[in-house]
């Protein structure tokens, strides 16, 4: 190797794959998924924009791997189904801003685009709904999983993006309460 030659830099692409990923959540999460452009997304994983093709494929199965495994709710369906919705409700209710990457936010910027529609559908419905009708007991369990994500992503959606009050000052502990009982009529409906 002469003086002026750089020695060449072997690539980890486990690491970048990672790095990749990493700035593919927080830039959908950030911009949703029209928004977010390829070019922007290897910028900020300071990585060449072909490499998002080479690993993913494309902007959608960047998109795929990078949001839809963290759309679940695994977390939620631990423990017993008689204190779900009181657990739930503490749990959204004590999300605020949104700074830090969450599915949830990414999952609602993205359900404006009629290309990352198909996929939010498909999988709101395989990891998020039949996961909860699953573990309802009694008649129309999917409609009822349905009904109770409806109602969180509707609340998430008003308090954290369009940023509604939807408490006054000392009411939070209401809504929490509100909230908690109509998710748990839901899951007790036999």
């Amino acid at each position: 190797m002469t003086s002026s030659q750089k020695p060449v830099r072997k690539r980890n692409a486990e690491k970048t794959q990672q790095a990749i990923l990493a700035a593919a959540q927080q830039t959908f999460f950030e911009k949703g998924y029209d928004g977010a452009g390829t070019r922007q997304i290897a910028d900020r994983a300071n990585v060449n924009v072909a490499l998002i093709n080479r690993y993913f494929g494309s902007k959608e199965g960047l998109f795929q791997q990078a949001i839809l495994p963290e759309l679940n709710i695994d977390f939620m369906l631990e423990g017993d189904m008689t204190d779900f919705g009181q657990r739930v409700a503490e749990m959204f209710a004590a999300k605020t801003g949104e700074k830090d990457f969450d599915p949830v936010i990414a999952l609602l910027r993205a359900s404006t685009s009629k290309e990352a529609i198909p996929m939010l559908r498909q999988t709101v419905e395989e990891q998020i709904i039949k996961p909860l009708a699953a573990r309802l007991e009694g008649d129309s369990t999917h409609e009822r999983a349905s009904l109770i994500i409806t109602q969180l992503t509707g609340y998430d959606l008003l308090n954290r993006i369009v940023n509604v009050q939807t408490t006054s000052s000392n009411g939070a502990d209401d809504m929490t309460r509100l909230l908690a009982k109509t998710i748990q009529d839901l899951v007790d409906v036999v």
